[in-house]
């Protein structure tokens, strides 16, 4: 299946470059850690996000809520890719982190999380989710923030794509032991201002 998914996803990046002029650059790949589990907080605008994310890491896991497993056809693909399932009822998702974060740990795989929920149109901002905070609080979990200009070329519900180079940045990992503000304040910075500059934008919060 995962096999499958990388050849696909080549030819989208293919076709891309060939029909709509959209080059890929990836930068910082030598940030994300090798023969580990961590985790990925995603700057979430465009449909390609996961295509990026899953191109580069082929054994990335996600989250996904767990009525999208009670439906036929949508569970087999989400078991078989080894997507965790996750109850988004309150206080629910909070207590299964630690649960989550063993997997990362016990299999050294990456897990995306997209920090605002999401997809955002260009210079919008949306309260970030901390979820990333409380997987890695109390383990060895690097915490890599991905900032892009994705949404800048591959805009959110329009039929039209802007030529150019599609960035995605990659940063060193969140040092360890920050509190909470701390911590959410660097994910913000790395996520959604460093995407604002790539694209040349000055967001507002909501």
């Amino acid at each position: 299946m995962r096999r499958c998914l990388v050849i696909w996803f080549d030819l989208v990046f293919y076709l891309l470059d060939k029909i709509n002029h959209i080059k890929i650059e990836e930068r910082g790949i030598e940030n994300l850690p090798k023969d580990k589990g961590f985790i990925l907080c995603y700057k979430h605008m465009s449909n390609l996000d996961a295509l990026l994310a899953y191109s580069r890491m082929p054994n990335l896991t996600a989250l996904a809520k767990i009525e999208l497993f009670r439906v036929f056809g949508i569970k087999q693909v989400l078991t078989k890719m080894e997507v965790i399932p996750i109850d988004r009822g309150k206080g629910k998702a909070k207590d299964k982190t630690p649960e989550i974060a063993n997997i990362l740990i016990e299999q050294k795989i990456p897990l995306l999380l997209f920090v605002e929920g999401t997809r955002t149109r260009v210079g919008q901002r949306k309260k970030l989710k901390s979820g990333a905070y409380y997987m890695q609080k109390d383990v060895d979990l690097p915490v890599i923030c991905v900032s892009t200009n994705a949404g800048a070329h591959w805009v959110k519900g329009s039929p039209f794509n802007k030529p150019g180079t599609i960035v995605v940045q990659y940063h060193p990992a969140i040092e360890r032991g920050l509190d909470k503000d701390e911590f959410m304040a660097r994910v913000k910075e790395n996520v959604v201002i460093h995407s604002e500059k790539l694209m040349g934008v000055e967001g507002t919060d909501e």
